[in-house]
């Protein structure tokens, strides 16, 4: 004889079991829908936000700041008021600056320029400066030159005024030889002179570094260093402390 609890206990089991082969076939779904080439190591970093990783936070805080300071500079110069170039300190002799430069590559700056009375030997390796361009320039100056006289004096002597002398070729190029030179010559000088007003941003009739006080001395016995505000690792506390730590005097901010 069939108990009236029996039909509901039934009823229990099947439901239990549907409930049980819906949760297998999510698991199964959700391990078709991983990527190829999914790493299931520490979950938990993969699922983090680029910013909120490891190394993402380093370069976001300091795109933020980079936004941040120019968002500050543009709203000084819409007010009329001074916009901050650079940090500027000085010292007495080469190897004070030369240490100071090193410091400050070492500590990740890469936006900060060394004004010294006469050139400082190394300096340039402390600064961690990239060789210039400039000789590759002149030397594709002196190239086009040399191209240029060549063919200047091939059309002139074969094809706009040929000459035959003592029965030698119209284009005989021994005799054209100072010709090749002082063309080579010529365009070399001329591309490192433009080249240099170029790369060197000349001419410059006023730099914000003019407005510290004891620049002057930049010609005579002082050695300076300015760190510029629009490097991605200034800061105006830390960079002052870093200068004062390295030796710097009279540190002061200039402005354009």
């Amino acid at each position: 004889m069939q108990r009236d609890s029996d039909p509901p206990s039934q009823e229990r089991s099947e439901e239990a079991a549907s409930a049980e082969e819906a949760r297998g076939s999510a698991r199964a779904g959700a391990a078709d829908d991983k990527p190829q080439g999914f790493v299931p190591g520490d979950e938990a970093e993969y699922e983090k936000p680029h910013e909120e990783g490891p190394h993402g936070k380093a370069l976001l805080a300091s795109e933020r700041q980079v936004e941040r300071r120019h968002e500050q500079d543009a709203a000084l110069e819409a007010s009329g008021e001074r916009v901050p170039y650079a940090l500027m300190g000085y010292f007495t002799t080469p190897a004070d600056i030369y240490h100071a430069c090193e410091a400050l590559r070492d500590a990740g700056y890469s936006r900060f320029d060394a004004h010294t009375p006469f050139p400082v030997h190394g300096l340039e390796k402390a600064m961690g400066l990239k060789p210039t361009p400039l000789p590759w320039l002149v030397l594709m100056g002196g190239v086009t030159g040399l191209g240029s006289a060549i063919l200047l004096a091939w059309y002139t002597q074969l094809h706009d005024y040929p000459l035959i002398i003592s029965g030698k070729p119209s284009f005989s190029y021994q005799a054209f030889i100072p010709i090749f030179f002082e063309l080579t010559v010529l365009f070399s000088a001329l591309t490192c002179f433009f080249g240099l007003f170029v790369l060197g941003r000349l001419p410059s009739f006023f730099h914000p570094t003019m407005t510290h006080p004891s620049f002057p001395r930049a010609t005579d016995d002082a050695f300076f260093i300015s760190v510029e505000v629009s490097d991605p690792k200034f800061d105006a506390t830390e960079t002052r402390n870093l200068l004062q730590r390295v030796g710097a005097q009279g540190i002061r901010e200039v402005s354009t």
